[in-house]
């Protein structure tokens, strides 16, 4: 009876994989709209737990829990309010926005593994993954482009007449907390592959690389639309504005304890 019941407890152990690791990657945006500009990749980090639950010797659906650090820079025009001597005055600025977010990430996939070869088992993985964005921080970096003056409604100044160009100095912050410009979940693609090396037992290093593309846009707000030459478009007296779009995407490594 109690061999019975101990080859019972191994074999349900060996249904379940589940793996702790670190992600170290990196990540960018790829806007999806012409006025906005990609800057440059980021080096980011993550970590998590992965559960495999193998329904054959070399196929598994693996799911988990990945907590997600992603990034990028972009940069694009945008209306905004400005403080000048206590009033609030419309300008349209450069930015270049250097992204920071944080994403709880649940990834649902099919794992298939070969046979040990020696040491090592090799797999590979596709799926999907479900993202809820947690924190939204961004450093930016602020050109002044043009300063509305025609503070008479009644105006019948036409266009750029009531636009001049902006005196402000160029400024910058850090830390800027940007969760309403952030969208609240992220969905991508997930695809991968790398080894297993069996060090004791079940135990085993986990090494692998893992592409995770973003399908969705992740982006909220408004940028303006630009001339050719880079400047802002207006049309009835304010700046013509379109919906920001990107989606974000990354490369990371995986690398873990499996038990």
């Amino acid at each position: 009876m109690m061999c019975v019941w101990a080859f019972g407890a191994q074999a349900q152990e060996q249904e379940w994989k589940i793996a702790f690791h670190v992600d170290p990657n990196v990540s960018w945006y790829k806007p999806d709209h012409k006025d906005i500009e990609q800057e440059g990749n980021k080096l980011r980090f993550g970590f998590g737990i992965s559960i495999d639950k193998m329904f054959t010797d070399n196929y598994a659906i693996g799911t988990g829990l990945n907590l997600l650090t992603t990034g990028g820079e972009l940069t694009y025009l945008r209306e905004e309010l400005v403080d000048v001597n206590g009033k609030e005055t419309r300008f349209v600025s450069k930015i270049t926005r250097n992204y920071n977010t944080k994403y709880v990430e649940v990834p649902l996939t099919l794992k298939l593994r070969t046979n040990e070869i020696g040491y090592i088992t090799y797999w590979g993985q596709m799926g999907i993954g479900l993202g809820f964005n947690y924190r939204a921080k961004a450093d930016d970096s602020i050109k002044y482009v043009k300063h509305y003056v025609a503070d008479d409604p009644n105006t019948t100044n036409e266009n750029e007449e009531a636009w001049v160009d902006a005196q402000l100095r160029e400024v910058s912050t850090e830390d800027e907390d940007i969760a309403d410009d952030i969208a609240l979940f992220r969905t991508s693609l997930i695809a991968g592959a790398g080894i297993e090396y069996s060090i004791s037992g079940s135990t085993s290093i986990v090494a692998g690389i893992i592409y995770n593309n973003g399908f969705g846009d992740v982006l909220r707000g408004k940028g303006v639309l630009q001339e050719t030459n880079g400047s802002p478009v207006f049309s009835n007296l304010s700046p013509k504005t379109f919906d920001l779009k990107s989606m974000n995407n990354f490369v990371g490594l995986q690398i873990g304890i499996l038990f």
